[in-house]
Protein backbone atom coordinates (compact mmCIF):
# COMPACT_ATOMS: atom_id res chain seq x y z
CA UNK A 1 0.00 0.00 0.00
CA UNK A 2 1.30 3.43 -0.91
CA UNK A 3 1.80 6.38 1.38
CA UNK A 4 -1.33 7.42 3.21
CA UNK A 5 -1.45 10.72 1.35
CA UNK A 6 -0.83 9.60 -2.24
CA UNK A 7 -4.49 9.73 -3.22
CA UNK A 8 -5.96 12.10 -0.66
CA UNK A 9 -3.99 15.16 -1.76
CA UNK A 10 -5.99 15.28 -4.98
CA UNK A 11 -9.09 13.32 -4.07
CA UNK A 12 -11.41 16.34 -3.95
CA UNK A 13 -10.50 17.29 -7.50
CA UNK A 14 -11.57 13.87 -8.83
CA UNK A 15 -15.11 13.01 -9.98
CA UNK A 16 -17.60 12.47 -7.18
CA UNK A 17 -17.55 8.74 -7.93
CA UNK A 18 -13.98 7.48 -8.11
CA UNK A 19 -13.29 4.91 -10.81
CA UNK A 20 -9.86 3.36 -11.07
CA UNK A 21 -8.32 0.53 -13.03
CA UNK A 22 -8.46 -2.91 -11.40
CA UNK A 23 -5.36 -4.20 -9.63
CA UNK A 24 -4.54 -7.57 -8.16
CA UNK A 25 -4.38 -7.67 -4.36
CA UNK A 26 -1.79 -10.15 -3.17
CA UNK A 27 -2.61 -11.22 0.37
CA UNK A 28 -0.08 -12.48 2.85
CA UNK A 29 -0.55 -16.05 4.07
CA UNK A 30 -2.19 -15.05 7.35
CA UNK A 31 -4.44 -12.49 5.59
CA UNK A 32 -5.71 -15.18 3.24
CA UNK A 33 -6.25 -17.55 6.17
CA UNK A 34 -8.08 -14.92 8.23
CA UNK A 35 -10.22 -13.76 5.31
CA UNK A 36 -11.30 -17.36 4.75
CA UNK A 37 -12.22 -17.63 8.45
CA UNK A 38 -14.23 -14.41 8.34
CA UNK A 39 -16.17 -15.47 5.25
CA UNK A 40 -16.82 -18.88 6.84
CA UNK A 41 -18.43 -17.18 9.84
CA UNK A 42 -20.79 -15.23 7.58
CA UNK A 43 -21.60 -18.35 5.56
CA UNK A 44 -22.59 -20.23 8.71
CA UNK A 45 -25.11 -17.50 9.57
CA UNK A 46 -23.26 -15.03 11.80
CA UNK A 47 -24.27 -11.50 10.90
CA UNK A 48 -21.82 -9.49 13.01
CA UNK A 49 -18.15 -10.55 13.00
CA UNK A 50 -15.25 -8.83 14.74
CA UNK A 51 -11.70 -9.30 13.42
CA UNK A 52 -8.71 -8.63 15.71
CA UNK A 53 -5.19 -8.24 14.32
CA UNK A 54 -2.22 -6.11 15.45
CA UNK A 55 -1.50 -2.59 14.29
CA UNK A 56 0.39 -2.78 11.00
CA UNK A 57 -0.84 -6.28 10.08
CA UNK A 58 -2.82 -4.99 7.07
CA UNK A 59 -6.44 -5.05 8.23
CA UNK A 60 -7.34 -2.40 5.63
CA UNK A 61 -5.92 -4.50 2.79
CA UNK A 62 -7.87 -7.51 4.07
CA UNK A 63 -11.27 -5.81 4.18
CA UNK A 64 -10.66 -4.09 0.84
CA UNK A 65 -10.12 -7.52 -0.70
CA UNK A 66 -13.35 -8.66 0.97
CA UNK A 67 -15.13 -5.69 -0.64
CA UNK A 68 -13.65 -6.59 -4.03
CA UNK A 69 -14.98 -10.13 -3.74
CA UNK A 70 -18.40 -8.96 -2.55
CA UNK A 71 -18.69 -6.63 -5.51
CA UNK A 72 -17.42 -9.23 -7.97
CA UNK A 73 -19.65 -12.10 -6.85
CA UNK A 74 -22.78 -10.52 -5.36
CA UNK A 75 -22.81 -6.94 -6.63
CA UNK A 76 -23.91 -5.78 -3.17
CA UNK A 77 -23.67 -2.27 -1.75
CA UNK A 78 -21.00 -1.72 0.91
CA UNK A 79 -20.29 1.08 3.38
CA UNK A 80 -16.98 1.52 5.20
CA UNK A 81 -17.18 3.73 8.30
CA UNK A 82 -14.19 5.44 9.93
CA UNK A 83 -13.80 8.21 12.49
CA UNK A 84 -10.71 10.19 11.42
CA UNK A 85 -9.58 12.00 8.32
CA UNK A 86 -6.33 10.03 8.23
CA UNK A 87 -8.37 6.82 7.99
CA UNK A 88 -10.38 8.28 5.09
CA UNK A 89 -7.10 8.94 3.28
CA UNK A 90 -5.63 5.53 4.03
CA UNK A 91 -8.75 3.59 3.03
CA UNK A 92 -9.29 5.67 -0.11
CA UNK A 93 -5.75 4.82 -1.21
CA UNK A 94 -6.39 1.11 -0.68
CA UNK A 95 -9.76 1.12 -2.51
CA UNK A 96 -8.27 3.02 -5.42
CA UNK A 97 -5.30 0.66 -5.62
CA UNK A 98 -7.71 -2.30 -5.79
CA UNK A 99 -9.69 -0.72 -8.63
CA UNK A 100 -12.89 -0.44 -6.59
CA UNK A 101 -15.47 2.20 -7.54
CA UNK A 102 -16.30 4.24 -4.45
CA UNK A 103 -17.59 7.55 -3.18
CA UNK A 104 -16.91 9.51 -0.02
CA UNK A 105 -19.39 10.78 2.55
CA UNK A 106 -17.50 13.38 4.58
CA UNK A 107 -17.50 17.12 5.06
CA UNK A 108 -16.49 18.90 1.87
CA UNK A 109 -17.25 16.04 -0.53
CA UNK A 110 -20.20 16.12 -2.99
CA UNK A 111 -23.16 13.76 -2.75
CA UNK A 112 -22.73 10.53 -4.71
CA UNK A 113 -24.40 7.20 -5.30
CA UNK A 114 -21.39 4.90 -5.61
CA UNK A 115 -21.86 1.18 -4.83
CA UNK A 116 -19.14 1.45 -2.17
CA UNK A 117 -19.29 4.35 0.29
CA UNK A 118 -16.37 5.47 2.43
CA UNK A 119 -17.95 7.38 5.31
CA UNK A 120 -16.81 9.61 8.16
CA UNK A 121 -19.05 8.66 11.08
CA UNK A 122 -19.50 12.28 12.21
CA UNK A 123 -20.88 13.23 8.76
CA UNK A 124 -22.86 10.03 8.34
CA UNK A 125 -24.74 10.72 11.57
CA UNK A 126 -26.64 13.45 9.64
CA UNK A 127 -27.20 11.28 6.53
CA UNK A 128 -28.28 7.96 7.97
CA UNK A 129 -30.80 7.49 5.17
CA UNK A 130 -27.83 6.69 2.89
CA UNK A 131 -27.45 3.34 4.70
CA UNK A 132 -31.00 2.10 4.12
CA UNK A 133 -30.07 -0.08 1.13
CA UNK A 134 -26.54 -1.05 2.21
CA UNK A 135 -25.94 -4.81 2.31
CA UNK A 136 -22.60 -4.88 4.10
CA UNK A 137 -21.10 -2.58 6.76
CA UNK A 138 -17.40 -2.46 7.65
CA UNK A 139 -16.30 -0.49 10.71
CA UNK A 140 -12.64 0.35 11.15
CA UNK A 141 -11.24 0.77 14.70
CA UNK A 142 -14.40 -0.94 15.90
CA UNK A 143 -13.51 -0.74 19.60
CA UNK A 144 -15.37 2.60 19.42
CA UNK A 145 -18.55 0.93 18.19
CA UNK A 146 -20.47 1.10 21.48
CA UNK A 147 -20.64 4.91 21.27
CA UNK A 148 -24.11 6.20 20.44
CA UNK A 149 -23.12 7.64 17.04
CA UNK A 150 -21.74 4.30 15.92
CA UNK A 151 -24.75 2.33 17.16
CA UNK A 152 -27.03 4.71 15.27
CA UNK A 153 -25.21 3.92 12.00
CA UNK A 154 -25.54 0.18 12.57
CA UNK A 155 -29.25 0.47 13.31
CA UNK A 156 -29.72 2.56 10.14
CA UNK A 157 -28.69 -0.47 8.04
CA UNK A 158 -31.03 -3.17 9.39
CA UNK A 159 -30.41 -5.72 6.62
CA UNK A 160 -26.64 -5.33 6.49
CA UNK A 161 -24.09 -7.80 7.69
CA UNK A 162 -21.33 -6.24 9.80
CA UNK A 163 -17.56 -6.66 9.97
CA UNK A 164 -15.61 -4.72 12.57
CA UNK A 165 -11.81 -4.62 12.62
CA UNK A 166 -9.48 -3.51 15.42
CA UNK A 167 -6.06 -4.14 16.86
CA UNK A 168 -7.65 -4.04 20.33
CA UNK A 169 -11.18 -5.50 20.32
CA UNK A 170 -12.31 -4.08 23.64
CA UNK A 171 -13.32 -0.69 24.93
CA UNK A 172 -10.62 1.55 26.35
CA UNK A 173 -12.05 0.76 29.79
CA UNK A 174 -11.51 -2.98 29.17
CA UNK A 175 -15.20 -3.83 28.69
CA UNK A 176 -16.15 -6.14 25.86
CA UNK A 177 -17.94 -5.70 22.52
CA UNK A 178 -20.41 -8.57 22.86
CA UNK A 179 -23.32 -6.13 22.77
CA UNK A 180 -22.57 -5.58 19.07
CA UNK A 181 -20.69 -8.61 17.70
CA UNK A 182 -21.57 -12.30 17.62
CA UNK A 183 -18.16 -13.86 17.04
CA UNK A 184 -14.47 -12.91 17.20
CA UNK A 185 -11.86 -13.98 14.63
CA UNK A 186 -8.31 -13.49 15.93
CA UNK A 187 -5.43 -12.94 13.53
CA UNK A 188 -1.66 -13.27 13.97
CA UNK A 189 0.31 -12.14 17.00
CA UNK A 190 2.84 -9.33 17.08
CA UNK A 191 5.56 -11.89 17.77
CA UNK A 192 4.64 -13.84 14.60
CA UNK A 193 4.60 -10.68 12.48
CA UNK A 194 8.00 -9.57 13.77
CA UNK A 195 9.47 -13.02 13.10
CA UNK A 196 8.32 -12.81 9.45
CA UNK A 197 9.46 -9.23 8.97
CA UNK A 198 5.97 -7.71 8.70
CA UNK A 199 6.54 -5.63 11.85
CA UNK A 200 9.70 -4.06 13.17
CA UNK A 201 11.67 -5.51 16.10
CA UNK A 202 11.74 -3.17 19.07
CA UNK A 203 13.47 -2.20 22.28
CA UNK A 204 11.81 -0.49 25.25
CA UNK A 205 13.62 1.78 27.72
CA UNK A 206 12.29 3.15 31.02
CA UNK A 207 13.97 5.75 33.26
CA UNK A 208 15.25 4.79 36.68
CA UNK A 209 12.81 7.20 38.34
CA UNK A 210 9.16 6.89 37.28
CA UNK A 211 6.41 9.32 38.22
CA UNK A 212 4.49 8.32 41.34
CA UNK A 213 0.89 7.63 40.31
CA UNK A 214 -0.46 6.84 43.77
CA UNK A 215 -3.57 8.72 44.77
CA UNK A 216 -4.65 9.66 41.24
CA UNK A 217 -8.40 9.56 40.63
CA UNK A 218 -9.81 7.40 37.85
CA UNK A 219 -12.39 8.61 35.33
CA UNK A 220 -13.97 6.11 32.94
CA UNK A 221 -11.52 3.42 33.99
CA UNK A 222 -8.37 5.48 33.37
CA UNK A 223 -6.34 8.12 35.18
CA UNK A 224 -7.97 11.55 35.36
CA UNK A 225 -6.19 13.51 32.62
CA UNK A 226 -5.98 16.84 34.47
CA UNK A 227 -4.40 15.33 37.58
CA UNK A 228 -2.12 13.20 35.41
CA UNK A 229 -0.83 16.28 33.58
CA UNK A 230 0.27 17.87 36.87
CA UNK A 231 2.45 14.87 37.62
CA UNK A 232 3.91 14.45 34.12
CA UNK A 233 4.48 18.11 33.21
CA UNK A 234 7.36 18.61 35.62
CA UNK A 235 10.98 19.49 35.07
CA UNK A 236 12.70 16.20 35.76
CA UNK A 237 10.32 14.25 33.49
CA UNK A 238 10.92 16.64 30.60
CA UNK A 239 14.66 16.59 31.24
CA UNK A 240 14.61 12.78 31.21
CA UNK A 241 12.56 12.76 27.98
CA UNK A 242 15.06 15.04 26.27
CA UNK A 243 18.10 13.10 27.52
CA UNK A 244 16.66 9.70 26.52
CA UNK A 245 15.63 10.98 23.08
CA UNK A 246 19.14 12.23 22.44
CA UNK A 247 20.61 8.99 23.72
CA UNK A 248 18.42 6.45 21.93
CA UNK A 249 16.69 8.29 19.03
CA UNK A 250 19.18 10.95 18.00
CA UNK A 251 18.33 12.31 14.51
CA UNK A 252 15.35 9.93 14.23
CA UNK A 253 11.67 10.81 14.23
CA UNK A 254 9.23 10.03 17.03
CA UNK A 255 5.63 10.45 18.12
CA UNK A 256 5.16 11.73 21.68
CA UNK A 257 1.95 10.85 23.53
CA UNK A 258 0.96 13.37 26.21
CA UNK A 259 -1.78 13.68 28.85
CA UNK A 260 -3.63 16.83 27.72
CA UNK A 261 -3.47 19.32 24.87
CA UNK A 262 -1.74 21.86 27.14
CA UNK A 263 0.79 19.23 28.20
CA UNK A 264 1.46 18.35 24.55
CA UNK A 265 2.02 22.01 23.68
CA UNK A 266 4.42 22.41 26.61
CA UNK A 267 6.39 19.31 25.63
CA UNK A 268 6.71 20.49 22.03
CA UNK A 269 7.96 23.90 23.22
CA UNK A 270 10.46 22.23 25.55
CA UNK A 271 11.93 20.12 22.74
CA UNK A 272 12.08 23.12 20.38
CA UNK A 273 13.94 25.15 23.01
CA UNK A 274 16.54 22.37 23.02
CA UNK A 275 16.99 22.66 19.25
CA UNK A 276 14.80 19.71 18.24
CA UNK A 277 12.21 20.18 15.49
CA UNK A 278 9.05 19.36 17.45
CA UNK A 279 5.44 20.27 16.69
CA UNK A 280 2.12 19.89 18.49
CA UNK A 281 -0.98 18.40 16.86
CA UNK A 282 -4.56 18.29 18.17
CA UNK A 283 -8.13 17.93 16.99
CA UNK A 284 -8.42 21.65 16.25
CA UNK A 285 -5.42 21.62 13.92
CA UNK A 286 -6.78 22.19 10.39
CA UNK A 287 -6.78 19.03 8.31
CA UNK A 288 -4.42 20.38 5.67
CA UNK A 289 -1.97 21.38 8.40
CA UNK A 290 -2.29 17.95 10.01
CA UNK A 291 -1.52 16.30 6.69
CA UNK A 292 1.48 18.56 6.18
CA UNK A 293 2.79 17.75 9.67
CA UNK A 294 2.53 14.00 9.12
CA UNK A 295 4.31 14.38 5.78
CA UNK A 296 7.04 16.39 7.48
CA UNK A 297 7.36 13.65 10.11
CA UNK A 298 7.73 11.05 7.36
CA UNK A 299 10.54 13.01 5.68
CA UNK A 300 12.30 14.03 8.90
CA UNK A 301 11.61 17.73 8.44
CA UNK A 302 9.79 17.43 11.77
CA UNK A 303 11.53 15.20 14.30
CA UNK A 304 8.84 14.87 16.97
CA UNK A 305 5.06 15.24 16.75
CA UNK A 306 3.43 15.70 20.18
CA UNK A 307 -0.26 14.91 20.61
CA UNK A 308 -2.95 13.92 23.08
CA UNK A 309 -4.97 10.84 22.00
CA UNK A 310 -5.08 12.02 18.40
CA UNK A 311 -2.72 9.82 16.38
CA UNK A 312 -2.89 6.62 18.38
CA UNK A 313 -4.96 5.03 15.59
CA UNK A 314 -4.67 4.74 11.83
CA UNK A 315 -1.31 6.44 11.33
CA UNK A 316 0.93 4.69 8.79
CA UNK A 317 4.41 6.23 8.75
CA UNK A 318 6.97 3.40 8.71
CA UNK A 319 9.92 5.79 8.91
CA UNK A 320 8.99 6.83 12.48
CA UNK A 321 11.85 5.63 14.65
CA UNK A 322 9.94 5.31 17.90
CA UNK A 323 7.47 6.67 20.40
CA UNK A 324 7.86 8.69 23.59
CA UNK A 325 5.28 7.75 26.22
CA UNK A 326 4.47 10.61 28.59
CA UNK A 327 0.87 9.52 29.18
CA UNK A 328 0.44 6.79 31.83
CA UNK A 329 -2.66 4.70 31.27
CA UNK A 330 -4.54 1.80 32.78
CA UNK A 331 -6.02 0.93 29.38
CA UNK A 332 -4.41 -1.99 27.56
CA UNK A 333 -6.17 -0.95 24.35
CA UNK A 334 -4.78 2.60 24.49
CA UNK A 335 -1.33 1.29 25.38
CA UNK A 336 -1.19 -1.07 22.40
CA UNK A 337 -2.56 1.53 19.99
CA UNK A 338 0.16 3.99 21.03
CA UNK A 339 3.17 1.69 20.93
CA UNK A 340 1.89 0.16 17.68
CA UNK A 341 2.62 3.45 15.89
CA UNK A 342 6.32 2.64 16.00
CA UNK A 343 6.25 -0.94 14.72
CA UNK A 344 5.64 -0.46 11.00
CA UNK A 345 8.79 -1.80 9.33
CA UNK A 346 11.41 -0.49 6.98
CA UNK A 347 14.69 -2.32 6.22
CA UNK A 348 17.14 -2.21 9.11
CA UNK A 349 14.75 -0.54 11.54
CA UNK A 350 14.44 -1.37 15.21
CA UNK A 351 11.70 0.64 16.89
CA UNK A 352 12.63 2.46 20.10
CA UNK A 353 9.96 2.93 22.79
CA UNK A 354 10.89 5.44 25.49
CA UNK A 355 8.45 4.63 28.27
CA UNK A 356 8.53 7.49 30.78
CA UNK A 357 4.95 6.54 31.73
CA UNK A 358 5.83 3.03 32.90
CA UNK A 359 3.05 1.57 30.72
CA UNK A 360 5.15 -1.34 29.47
CA UNK A 361 6.03 -2.26 33.05
CA UNK A 362 2.35 -2.42 34.01
CA UNK A 363 0.71 -3.60 30.78
CA UNK A 364 3.43 -5.53 28.99
CA UNK A 365 5.78 -5.32 26.02
CA UNK A 366 4.42 -4.94 22.47
CA UNK A 367 4.72 -8.67 21.71
CA UNK A 368 2.85 -10.00 24.76
CA UNK A 369 0.22 -12.46 23.52
CA UNK A 370 -3.16 -11.24 24.78
CA UNK A 371 -6.21 -13.46 25.06
CA UNK A 372 -8.86 -11.34 23.34
CA UNK A 373 -12.53 -11.96 24.03
CA UNK A 374 -15.79 -10.23 23.17
CA UNK A 375 -16.61 -10.52 26.88
CA UNK A 376 -13.86 -8.04 27.69
CA UNK A 377 -11.10 -8.19 30.26
CA UNK A 378 -11.84 -9.28 33.83
CA UNK A 379 -10.96 -6.62 36.34
CA UNK A 380 -8.10 -7.63 38.62
CA UNK A 381 -5.53 -5.83 40.74
CA UNK A 382 -2.70 -4.26 38.79
CA UNK A 383 0.38 -6.43 38.51
CA UNK A 384 3.68 -5.58 36.86
CA UNK A 385 4.32 -7.65 33.73
CA UNK A 386 7.88 -6.47 33.10
CA UNK A 387 10.85 -4.98 34.89
CA UNK A 388 13.62 -2.53 34.14
CA UNK A 389 17.18 -3.75 33.62
CA UNK A 390 19.28 -1.96 36.28
CA UNK A 391 22.28 -1.90 33.94
CA UNK A 392 20.92 -0.36 30.68
CA UNK A 393 17.33 0.70 31.48
CA UNK A 394 15.69 -1.66 28.95
CA UNK A 395 12.25 -2.97 29.86
CA UNK A 396 12.31 -6.77 29.83
CA UNK A 397 10.02 -9.67 30.88
CA UNK A 398 9.86 -10.41 34.59
CA UNK A 399 11.17 -13.93 33.99
CA UNK A 400 14.26 -12.89 31.99
CA UNK A 401 17.48 -14.34 33.44
CA UNK A 402 19.70 -12.16 31.25
CA UNK A 403 18.96 -8.75 29.74
CA UNK A 404 18.39 -9.27 25.99
CA UNK A 405 19.62 -5.71 25.36
CA UNK A 406 22.92 -5.53 27.26
CA UNK A 407 23.45 -9.14 28.37
CA UNK A 408 23.58 -8.35 32.11
CA UNK A 409 23.11 -11.34 34.41
CA UNK A 410 19.89 -10.60 36.32
CA UNK A 411 19.74 -13.74 38.41
CA UNK A 412 19.92 -13.09 42.17
CA UNK A 413 23.26 -13.96 43.70
CA UNK A 414 23.34 -17.37 45.32
CA UNK A 415 24.96 -18.05 48.67
CA UNK A 416 27.59 -20.74 48.41
CA UNK A 417 29.30 -21.20 51.77
CA UNK A 418 32.87 -22.38 51.49
CA UNK A 419 33.11 -25.80 53.09
CA UNK A 420 35.73 -25.94 55.82
CA UNK A 421 38.11 -28.85 56.03
CA UNK A 422 39.84 -27.62 59.19
CA UNK A 423 39.88 -30.30 61.90
CA UNK A 424 38.24 -29.66 65.25
CA UNK A 425 40.65 -28.37 67.88
CA UNK A 426 40.51 -28.37 71.64
CA UNK A 427 39.21 -25.14 73.15
CA UNK A 428 41.68 -23.54 75.57
CA UNK A 429 39.71 -22.55 78.70
CA UNK A 430 42.25 -19.83 79.41
CA UNK A 431 41.38 -17.92 76.21
CA UNK A 432 37.80 -19.02 75.59
CA UNK A 433 36.19 -16.22 77.61
CA UNK A 434 38.25 -13.50 75.89
CA UNK A 435 37.32 -14.91 72.45
CA UNK A 436 33.64 -14.89 73.44
CA UNK A 437 33.84 -11.26 74.56
CA UNK A 438 35.41 -10.32 71.20
CA UNK A 439 33.25 -12.36 68.80
CA UNK A 440 30.17 -13.49 70.66
CA UNK A 441 26.62 -12.15 70.29
CA UNK A 442 26.58 -8.48 71.28
CA UNK A 443 23.22 -8.90 72.98
CA UNK A 444 24.45 -11.75 75.13
CA UNK A 445 27.78 -10.07 75.93
CA UNK A 446 26.02 -6.84 77.05
CA UNK A 447 23.58 -8.80 79.17
CA UNK A 448 26.56 -10.41 80.89
CA UNK A 449 28.29 -7.07 81.46
CA UNK A 450 25.23 -5.19 82.71
CA UNK A 451 26.26 -1.99 84.56
CA UNK A 452 29.43 -3.50 85.97
CA UNK A 453 32.25 -1.10 85.06
CA UNK A 454 34.98 -3.75 85.10
CA UNK A 455 33.03 -6.08 82.83
CA UNK A 456 32.20 -3.22 80.44
CA UNK A 457 35.88 -2.30 80.24
CA UNK A 458 36.69 -5.94 79.43
CA UNK A 459 34.15 -5.85 76.60
CA UNK A 460 35.52 -2.51 75.31
CA UNK A 461 39.07 -3.85 75.32
CA UNK A 462 38.11 -7.11 73.57
CA UNK A 463 36.17 -5.28 70.85
CA UNK A 464 38.43 -2.24 70.47
CA UNK A 465 35.68 0.23 71.39
CA UNK A 466 36.50 3.90 71.97
CA UNK A 467 37.22 4.96 75.59
CA UNK A 468 33.97 6.88 75.89
CA UNK A 469 31.86 3.80 75.22
CA UNK A 470 31.99 2.61 78.86
CA UNK A 471 30.98 6.09 80.08
CA UNK A 472 27.91 6.12 77.85
CA UNK A 473 26.92 2.59 78.91
CA UNK A 474 27.11 3.61 82.59
CA UNK A 475 25.24 6.89 82.04
CA UNK A 476 21.70 6.65 83.52
CA UNK A 477 18.88 6.54 80.99
CA UNK A 478 15.96 9.00 81.04
CA UNK A 479 13.75 6.24 82.37
CA UNK A 480 16.12 5.68 85.27
CA UNK A 481 16.25 9.43 86.06
CA UNK A 482 12.49 9.92 86.15
CA UNK A 483 10.84 9.86 89.62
Amino acid sequence: MSSIFTLSDSVKSLPHILKTSAAMIVLRDYQQRDLTSIRAQFMRGCRRVCYAAPTGSGKTVLFVELIRRIRATRNQRVAVIVHRGELIDQTADALAAAGIEFGIIAAGYPENDAPVLLCMVQTLAHRLDRLADVDFLIIDECHHVVASSWLATINAAPKARLLGVSATPERLSGEGLNEVFDVLVVGPTVKELIAKGWLSPFVVFAPERLVNLRGLRSVGGDYAAGELAKRMNVGYVLDDALAEYRKHLVDQTAICFCTTIAHSQDVARFFRAAGIRARHLDGDTPRTERQALIKALATGEVQIVCNCNLIGEGLNVPSVGGVILLRPTKSLALHLQQIGRSLRPIPGKRAVILDHAGNCLRLGLPDVEHQWSLEGRPKKPGQALCRRCPECGAVIPLTARDCPECGADLRPPTFNPTPSSDPLIEVDPATAHARWLATGSFKHVINWAGKDEARLRAVAEARNYKPGWVYHRLKPSRHELSP
